[in-house]
């Protein structure tokens, strides 16, 4: 009976033992004077990859005049996976709609904080 009741906290422990996750936010965006460059070379559609992975397709001529602040852009990425003080660092890539490349780069994320880099032609 001893080793029953040792052996079943032990597995109550075993199990309580999981992380807690955090998120953290990255914003891009760009304003007019890009926007009219993409459509000037003829670009209608933007969309954007984060680490292999369809983020989304934008309108080419949608703007911000300013930084739009934390979670809003043209494109929001949000990684809903990082443990305590983590950081990570992910690459993005934007292609047109005919998939010519027209950014890349990477970015680093911290947990429970949010970014905003502008994207410029």
């Amino acid at each position: 009976m001893k080793k029953l009741i040792i052996l079943s906290f032990c597995v109550i422990s075993a199990m309580s033992c999981t992380k807690e996750k955090f998120s953290g936010t990255q914003s891009f965006w760009y304003d007019e004077d890009t926007a009219d460059d993409l459509v000037a070379y003829g670009i209608t559609e933007i969309s954007m990859y984060v680490d292999g992975n369809l983020l989304n397709t934008v309108d080419a001529s949608d703007h911000f005049i300013k930084d739009p602040g934390c979670g809003s852009g043209n494109f929001v990425f949000v990684d809903p996976g990082m443990f305590k003080r983590e950081n990570k660092t992910h690459s993005y890539k934007v292609y047109n709609q005919v998939d010519s490349l027209i950014w890349e780069g990477v970015f680093q994320m911290s947990q429970g904080k949010c970014n905003s880099l502008r994207l410029v032609k």
